[in-house]
């Protein structure tokens, strides 16, 4: 009975005030922790994922590496694999020339050689160009092999074969490296 009376004696203006306050610790609790906590949360799952990978590759490392030697991968003598030399300013404007000879003598016929203009002027050391050829899908193996010779051939991005009748048409895109 005491209690109900001290309950009772308490002005309204205090528990508002303790109501508000209280309201204010919620409010802040469910805005600024709980938001964190979840992505704590998130971040350890994260943590305990790459833990059990990381200990995955230790234990397969070792089994990697036997098999790694036991293949002992040779290198065809087949295969160019030409000094690496950078096409000179004077020389860009034979490559279309030399890229055509290439495709002419492995029985492709050219559809189109494109130049990325940009690659001349941004000063990055790479030349991209768009090759269209059609011809024998049988003959674009050799065609890549020769390509390969180029000592400034980077890499081939894309290859993308489509058939048309008989033939593929054959879309090549090129990265030739080149002095900046």
């Amino acid at each position: 009975m005491e209690i109900s009376m001290a309950i009772s004696k308490l002005p309204t203006k205090n528990i508002m005030v303790i109501a508000l306050f209280g309201g204010g610790i919620i409010f802040f609790v469910l805005l600024s922790i709980f938001p964190n906590y979840i992505t704590y949360s998130n971040i350890e799952s994260e943590i305990n994922i790459l833990q059990s990978q990381i200990e995955e590759q230790k234990i397969l490392s070792p089994i990697f590496n036997d098999l790694s030697s036991k293949a002992g991968f040779e290198y065809s003598d087949d295969l160019p694999f030409p000094k690496k030399e950078k096409l000179s300013k004077n020389e860009t404007s034979n490559i279309s020339g030399i890229i055509q000879n290439i495709i002419l003598l492995n029985d492709f016929e050219l559809n189109s050689i494109l130049t990325d203009v940009s690659g001349l002027m941004d000063g990055s050391g790479i030349l991209k160009m768009s090759v269209e050829v059609t011809g024998d899908f049988e003959n674009l193996r050799k065609l890549i092999l020769q390509l390969g010779t180029l000592p400034y051939l980077e890499h081939i991005e894309n290859i993308q074969i489509n058939n048309a009748n008989d033939k593929q048409n054959i879309l090549l895109k090129l990265w030739i490296a080149q002095e900046a």
